[in-house]
């Protein structure tokens, strides 16, 4: 299979070609027969559901695009089970925009040929049905975001980070929160295990919410991942930018969240928008223009919140976001958890 001819037959840009190269390439996908059932039980809404079936892909009238799921149904094959590893995740790449409505489904379909399996994995971790729906969820999810913030059905046009790491078994969400498997390195091989902690759009950040959330998890990975034990919850997000509180009240959400980790130095990223584009696309929900951040498209942003009004100011001030990084500080009390306790000590 020549992935990266395809790729660029399909118009994908060089770096996209380079991840789509780069991928196992075994057996052909197989499609499940089941499928819009299968969608329900990941929550896809109706309209979405039917959307997707008609840009089913076939073979033989779709062979760029079925060349495309089975490459990554491929990287689900080979890392499924597998926690990320300490080098980390790239995300499934954005299709072109000019994409047929095969192609903005593609990545849907490559996961969706894989929740048998995965859900073979979580009966035999121990996990229950009710994290397994809650987990594979996150399908249903980023078809609605990605409506609401494109206008169009499928989930192409946005970066895939959670779904693949979510249908491969890495990911799992519980409670307020889902958490990702991944293995810490420190210079010679695997060192430990870290849970790194995400918050998805699903609402509120009520702070007993996520103590519940984190204390469970500390006690079902133990159960489900014996042989990982945990070293530490680690939080990469805006969320954790500290200039956040120059703008929202102490006692917000947002703030308490903040202050139960322990920040690490900030390491300046490569672009300095980085941080900007990224909490206008996951704490904004907007599209994020292609180019400069300047007052034009400023301008496109609500100014109806709290959260809104301070990015644009605070951009307009010649600042920047951060994504920042931070661990789970010692000494906090979530929950009663013993085996949390130990992990702080």
């Amino acid at each position: 299979m020549d992935v990266d001819g395809v790729a660029q037959r399909l118009g994908f840009g060089a770096a996209d070609r380079a991840w789509l190269r780069g991928l196992p390439v075994g057996e052909e996908v197989q499609l499940p027969d089941e499928a819009e059932s299968l969608m329900e039980y990941c929550g896809v809404a109706e309209a979405d559901r039917r959307e997707m079936l008609a840009a089913r892909p076939d073979p033989a009238r779709d062979p760029d695009w079925w060349a495309v799921v089975s490459a990554m149904a491929g990287q689900l094959d080979q890392e499924m089970g597998q926690p990320v590893p300490s080098t980390g995740f790239k995300a499934w790449p954005t299709v072109p925009a000019s994409a047929s409505p095969v192609g903005l489904f593609a990545a849907a379909w490559a996961l969706l040929a894989h929740l048998p399996r995965l859900l073979e994995l979580h009966a035999l971790r121990g996990v229950p049905e009710t994290v397994s729906i809650a987990t594979v969820s996150a399908l249903g999810g980023v078809m609605a975001t990605h409506r609401q913030i494109t206008g169009r059905a499928g989930v192409g046009l946005m970066y895939l980070w959670g779904p693949p790491l979510r249908f491969r078994g890495a990911d799992y969400e519980i409670g307020r929160h889902d958490f990702t498997r991944v293995q810490l390195g420190l210079g010679d091989g695997v060192s430990g295990h870290v849970l790194m902690m995400h918050i998805p759009p699903i609402g509120p950040l009520d702070s007993h919410a996520s103590e519940r959330s984190v204390a469970t998890a500390a006690e079902s990975f133990a159960r489900w991942y014996p042989e990982e034990p945990l070293t530490a919850f680690v939080c990469t997000s805006w969320l954790l930018d500290p200039q956040l509180a120059e703008y929202l009240r102490p006692d917000s959400n947002i703030i308490r969240f903040q202050q139960r980790f322990n920040l690490l130095p900030l390491v300046p990223p490569d672009d300095p928008t980085e941080g900007d584009r990224e909490l206008m696309r996951l704490g904004l929900h907007l599209p994020v223009p292609d180019g400069p951040l300047n007052d034009e498209a400023l301008a496109q942003v609500p100014q109806t919140t709290t959260l809104q009004r301070a990015y644009v100011t605070h951009l307009r001030s010649g600042r920047h976001w951060h994504n920042r990084t931070g661990i789970l500080r010692s000494g906090l009390q979530w929950g009663s958890n013993p085996l949390l306790s130990e992990l702080q000590a």
